[in-house]
């Protein structure tokens, strides 16, 4: 019988921060001894939930060992880094003969010793398992390498950003994975280096239309699977970058040609998928002059799903000197403020210290006279793929000036409009709404949204200029350098 082995340690680094990701962190979101698929699925657990029905009804049997995620954060400390992956090769060693494996995995996580976390992974359980089909899924914003090349037969990226594809794609690895220990096909790999850093929303054109391209080459036939890995801005690796990786079937020469291809097409691309960003005075004063709401205003440089603190109080600050009444900001981290607000409850009028805790970055703190509008003790919204999440303890407060602050004890991205729904708030009828998010929001708002603005503090890492922040990575990509290609 053919015996399948699914897990994964998934986290997103952003080096800038000043917080370690720890132990806690993932415990936070989830780590589950082999367990993962005895609860309803979640961001990380989903795939796995899709390889192990499609292998039972292929009489495939399973072997789950470990999956551990966290919230994008700091670099991940050594002895945890170590610890997970132990227990996930410890889980790889009891489990016996394998034909076939299958991780969840990011692709950007960074530990205090380790520049390529996924890569030393995938290289160890090689060598562990060196004859089996070894594959995993990857987050689209990962520091692709050649470690990871070399060690797994499989990589697929998602496609979509926001990520809506997390199962599709795991799909996607399934069925070549099964197809590969089967004989049917001989994955060969190659990768084409894009010399560009930037943020790319695939939900308009011409980002849609080239991820829609990508998929038609592999409906064609031209290629197994086609990805274009955007990288991490935030992740000061020698590997960061964006990369185009193709597979075909047994033939390198083609895939390597396809994948060239493609980064030329894409770097044509690169003016036309600049996303413009507003400060915050702009973004605020772009969204009362709406001639309807509600208005999108993305905090995207508070994004926690960036590994940052979802506490700025730049975006806050604007809104009050504004007098953007009827407005909402959301979802703020700040568990002090709201234990405060669930001890005094619902009605009661408070001074309160908001936001700017968790690093330089957040801004300082507002002190605000409010009104506790709700509390609820366990926040659920809707995630990017459709899955559901618990964003912890939340409570809504109201300024004197009519503006709303959402906030939350645990640290995580606006994703849903119902999140402010868990709190009384149809976004429907207000005028402004706020979301510490970069893009993963889009799914959920775009459809009641009258118009969405981008906003970018002036702490944002500003990988595009005038100066390379970064250590470990020199400045030859676009835009810090007009045209780094090899001539």
């Amino acid at each position: 019988m053919t015996r399948l082995f699914i897990g994964g340690i998934a986290t997103e680094t952003n080096t800038f921060s000043p917080v370690p990701t720890t132990m806690s962190d993932f415990e936070t979101v989830g780590i589950y001894a082999g367990t993962a698929t005895q609860r309803p699925p979640q961001h990380f657990t989903a795939p796995l939930h899709v390889w192990r029905a499609n292998a039972e009804a292929e009489g495939i049997e399973v072997i789950e060992g470990l999956m551990a995620a966290a919230q994008p954060g700091g670099t991940t400390l050594a002895p945890v880094w170590h610890e997970l992956r132990d227990r996930l090769l410890a889980d790889l060693r009891e489990a016996g003969p394998l034909d076939m494996m299958l991780l969840n995995l990011h692709g950007a996580m960074i530990a205090a010793d380790e520049f390529d976390c996924e890569g030393a992974l995938l290289e160890a359980v090689r060598e562990i398992c060196p004859d089996a089909v070894i594959g995993c899924e990857l987050d689209l914003h990962c520091h692709l390498t050649q470690r990871m090349m070399q060690a797994a037969d499989l990589i697929v990226p998602y496609k979509e950003y926001p990520h809506t594809d997390i199962v599709p794609r795991a799909e996607d690895l399934w069925s070549l994975a099964l197809r590969t220990r089967r004989g049917e096909l001989r994955p060969t790999g190659a990768t084409a280096e894009c010399y560009m850093l930037s943020v790319w929303h695939t939900t308009s054109p011409p980002m849609s239309d080239f991820v829609a391209g990508m998929t038609a080459l592999e409906d064609e036939g031209a290629a197994l699977s086609v990805s274009f890995c955007h990288g991490f801005e935030l992740g000061d690796t020698p590997d960061l970058g964006s990369r185009m990786l193709v597979y075909t079937d047994g033939d390198p020469e083609a895939a390597q040609s396809l994948a060239d291809r493609l980064a030329d097409e894409i770097w044509d691309l690169r003016n036309d998928t600049w996303i413009e960003t507003m400060n915050e005075a702009e973004a605020v004063a772009a969204a009362l002059a709406a001639p309807r709401g509600p208005v999108v205003i993305a905090d995207v440089a508070d994004n926690p799903g960036a590994g940052v603190g979802a506490d700025s109080t730049y975006l806050l600050s604007a809104l009050i000197d504004a007098g953007a009444t009827g407005s909402v900001l959301g979802l703020l981290y700040d568990p002090m403020a709201v234990a405060i607000c669930v001890g005094a409850g619902e009605g009661a009028a408070l001074h309160l210290r908001i936001g700017g805790k968790f690093s330089p970055r957040s801004g300082p703190p507002i002190d605000l006279e409010v009104t506790v509008r709700a509390v609820v003790d366990d926040l659920q919204q809707t995630t990017v793929a459709g899955q559901r999440m618990s964003c912890g303890r939340a409570a809504l407060v109201e300024t004197e000036g009519g503006i709303r602050i959402a906030m939350i004890d645990r640290r995580m991205q606006t994703f849903h409009p119902d999140a402010f729904a868990g709190l009384g708030l149809d976004v429907k009828d207000l005028d402004i709404v706020v979301v510490k998010s970069t893009q993963h929001f889009h799914a959920g708002f775009a459809p009641v949204a009258a118009d969405i603005l981008y906003c970018q503090s002036s702490t944002a890492i500003r990988f595009g200029g005038p100066e390379n922040p970064f250590k470990h990575r020199d400045g030859n990509y676009w835009p810090l350098t007009e045209d780094p290609r090899p001539k």
